[in-house]
């Protein structure tokens, strides 16, 4: 691993911040789009209402999601290193899928347009391209621990069928492994 500053700049944040501006910058092209045709993509009558409640329920409920799992994260990574228990026991991404599946749909439908349903899609597909890289420099960092970690838990969504050597158990909570 080279110990120049970018790669430690991605290892702390990740691929957080290329996610980010990808689902920026599409987002900010929706709503040029939504604001030309306005109001055409625009949701009315009794769903706009809907929509805000379940927005705005999405947003709190996410928010409430990914501040405890990044304090956790934060507590757990300066102790331990490889964070592989609490919510990262199931999902190795978890603050990623926070945003994908609570935070953006909820700004969708607290704005209330029909063409923001786009983003979602676009944010996890950036999240799939540039996760990758930042696996790979887990897996350079921590090796075999990571490697099995990978194994045992999905990228975004819990495992429904982990992938594991015959005859190896999955790691329960608390109790995989972790290193510096």
């Amino acid at each position: 691993m080279a110990a120049d500053g970018e790669t430690m700049r991605r290892s702390r944040w990740g691929a957080g911040p290329q996610i980010g501006l990808v689902t920026a910058a599409w987002t900010g092209l929706v709503l040029v789009v939504h604001g030309v045709f306005y109001p055409t993509f625009a949701v009315a009558g009794v769903w706009r209402s809907v929509f805000r409640v379940s927005g705005l329920g999405l947003l709190g409920v996410g928010v409430v999601i990914y501040v405890a799992v990044a304090v956790y994260f934060g507590r757990r990574r300066r102790r331990e290193g490889l964070v592989t228990t609490g919510p990262y026991a199931y999902v190795r991404h978890p603050l990623y899928a926070v945003g994908f599946l609570f935070l953006a749909p909820g700004v969708i439908l607290l704005v209330g347009s029909w063409l923001l349903l786009s983003v979602p899609p676009v944010m996890y597909l950036a999240a799939r391209v540039f996760t990758p890289k930042e696996e790979a420099e887990l897996d350079d960092r921590y090796g075999e621990p990571f490697r099995q970690y990978r194994r045992c838990t999905g990228m975004f969504m819990p495992s429904l069928r982990a992938r594991r050597p015959r005859g190896e158990q999955a790691p329960r909570q608390g109790e995989a492994t972790s290193v510096r």
